[in-house]
């Protein structure tokens, strides 16, 4: 069979041709078999041409055929339950003349969620083949209710430039989760005290709650707010009991009840005790009757010293045998006094001044971005203490806050920045964004660690500074005693325009890169943090590392997550890039990487993903320490 195309014969009974520039489908050709004779003046049979086009449909000549494709939703608008699924089938059909492999992509802010299966698709000319979407937001506060929005794509991976997109809607119901705790639940004090309502909102939307408070004896005053709005995660309302102490007597505990009514939902109640101490006690109560006591029995004692007859003169002044009248016997012996017998009083020696406690070998916590930059305070911050950041958009993805823009955004269109230590002081350092127009609200974790080597949560480390010079693309950074091929690396830029990332790891130490593999356009300085994950350093666990990566691009996936019990809503969660894993593929490892950041975090877990201008179709591994 002759190709249309190219005019390339091909064995009997073949449905592609076999001249490796074309590859077209052979299946619908017509024309002269292989040692079929063609009339004199016979005209080759030319190839038929489609003659209309579907709507939505996308045709790009090739210069072996015609590809052409359409896409399609079997809904564009689905609806989940938190903790449930909704799925959408995708259909992609070949409307060419070749065969097409089409990559499925899901953007948009549902996208976090959703994962594609198959994510590749083979389609042959003239036929379909179809995807599910299935799209789990969990049921906590990282499935926010709300109607959110996303869009299918499917990329040709042979025809390039052929692709085409479906949009869509996701609407998460929302479900209630409120609890309510006192702590303490018993506060002792005098006229007032404090204490506090921490309520938890586990659900996936603000929570409008009405407070209130009684006591059954009506002895206390219970001030606190009669409303609150409460985001998801803990909100702590302060609560002050005022009483009138007795003057005298025992301590008397006082119950209360606090109300917090969700709107149309259950009210909850939550038990405390108000102890409410006298101004004295019960001491003069016990004290004063034995005071009168003495006060009487002296007065008594007094009155029969008086009434006595007068002692002889000579009584009080009888001379000790051997001595004289006129002179006092001498104390000596065990009679003296021992300031006596030492001739005077003794001075008491000062105490010696009580050295100051050693510096906390490490600061973990959060901080958040206010006009791009943020100042971090600690209580002492020496010059060489090394310092780790990581965004964390958790408080970005709650709101919904996406942008459309050229600014580096995640796969949900969530916008994010690569962070730098910009200054530090003496009990504090500042945090800038690398990007121009960081978004406002933006979190991010911290590290500071205050010594060179030791031991961060029970997790052995080692910690430095290095830099790329100018023009520089990589550096090798030796002398790390504790480095391996297994450990984890965390890197953070203190100077420079140009994130960084792990390009090997060694015995003794390691190679750094810059993240998009271009020579530094001026020299990049940053701190690095070598850990060894498997823990065999002292103290209690406190800290968890690891290696893991991401989804390509977290395009047709939800974001993967970090699960440790460690994790919490205000542990230090730090990442940094590794392209070790590619160092065996010269055009993966020679080519930019994404930045990774925390999209959500909470009890027990972490989402990582990717950010950046533009999507990559890799997986990024990254290195992670979880530190609280």
């Amino acid at each position: 069979m002759n190709c249309a195309s190219c005019g390339t014969t091909n064995p009997p009974g073949a449905q592609f041709c076999s001249n490796p520039g074309c590859g077209a489908y052979l299946s619908w050709s017509a024309g002269p078999q292989p040692g079929e004779p063609r009339q004199p003046g016979e005209q080759p049979t030319e190839r038929p041409r489609p003659e209309t086009r579907q709507p939505q449909t996308s045709f790009i000549p090739q210069s072996s055929g015609q590809a052409g494709m359409r896409l399609e939703l079997d809904m564009a608008e689905a609806a989940v339950e938190p903790g449930g699924q909704a799925r959408v089938r995708v259909t992609v059909y070949n409307t060419g003349t070749r065969v097409e492999r089409f990559a499925l992509a899901v953007t948009g802010t549902a996208a976090r969620w959703a994962t594609a299966d198959p994510a590749e698709l083979t389609v042959y000319p003239g036929a379909a083949a179809t995807s599910t979407v299935t799209f789990a937001p969990p049921r906590g506060p990282g499935g926010p209710a709300g109607v959110w929005d996303f869009a299918v794509q499917a990329a040709s991976e042979v025809s390039g430039g052929l692709r085409q997109s479906a949009p869509g809607t996701l609407s998460v119901a929302r479900f209630h989760a409120l609890t309510a705790a006192l702590s303490p639940v018993a506060a002792r004090g005098g006229s007032r005290t404090r204490q506090v309502l921490v309520l938890d909102n586990q659900g996936n939307a603000p929570e409008d709650v009405w407070l209130s408070a009684t006591d059954p004896e009506n002895e206390l005053r219970i001030a606190l707010p009669a409303s609150a709005r409460l985001a998801p995660g803990k909100t702590e309302v302060a609560v002050q009991v005022g009483a009138t102490p007795a003057t005298f007597g025992l301590p008397k505990r006082v119950p209360f009840t606090i109300t917090v009514t969700p709107s149309g939902e259950r009210p909850l109640t939550v038990e405390g005790t108000r102890i409410v101490a006298p101004r004295f006690g019960r001491w003069p109560l016990i004290v004063a009757p034995l005071v009168a006591a003495a006060l009487v029995g002296g007065a008594l004692a007094l009155t029969r010293s008086t009434g006595d007859p007068a002692a002889p003169a000579g009584a009080a002044g009888e001379a000790a045998p051997g001595g004289s009248e006129s002179e006092p016997a001498k104390a000596t012996g065990k009679d003296a006094s021992p300031s006596a017998r030492a001739g005077g009083t003794k001075a008491t020696p000062k105490p010696s001044p009580k050295k100051p406690p050693p510096p906390p070998s490490y600061y973990a916590g959060k901080g958040e971005l206010s006009g791009g930059a943020a100042d971090v305070p600690v209580t002492s911050l020496a010059s060489d203490a090394k310092i780790f950041l990581t965004p964390d958009l958790t408080a970005i993805t709650m709101s919904g806050t996406t942008v459309t823009d050229s600014r580096p955004r995640t796969g949900g269109n969530f916008p994010a920045a690569a962070l730098r230590v910009a200054g530090r002081e003496k009990k504090s350092f500042r945090v800038e964004a690398m990007s121009d127009a960081p978004p406002d609200g933006l979190r991010f974790s911290y590290l500071v660690l205050t010594r060179s080597q030791g031991t961060v949560g029970g997790l052995p480390y080692q910690a430095g500074s290095s830099r790329i010079g100018t023009g520089q693309q990589r550096v090798r950074v030796p002398g790390v005693e504790t480095a391996t091929p297994d450990s984890v690396i965390i890197l953070t830029v203190r100077d420079g325009g140009q994130a960084v990332r792990i390009d090997a790891k060694e015995d003794g130490g390691f190679i750094a890169s810059t993240l998009d593999a271009l020579p530094a356009a001026a020299e990049v300085s940053f701190d690095y943090l070598v850990v060894d994950p498997d823990g065999k350093g002292t103290g209690r666990r406190k800290a968890a590392a690891g290696l893991d990566r991401t989804e390509p691009g977290n395009v047709g996936t939800a974001a993967p997550r970090l699960e440790d019990d460690l994790i919490g809503e205000r542990s230090a969660v730090l990442l940094t890039p590794d392209a070790t894993s590619y160092r065996d593929d010269a055009g993966l490892y020679a080519t930019a990487l994404a930045d990774v950041c925390v999209l959500s975090q909470g009890d027990g877990f972490a989402e990582v993903e990717p950010f950046y201008s533009q999507r990559p179709f890799v997986k990024i591994p990254y290195d992670w320490l979880v530190v609280t």
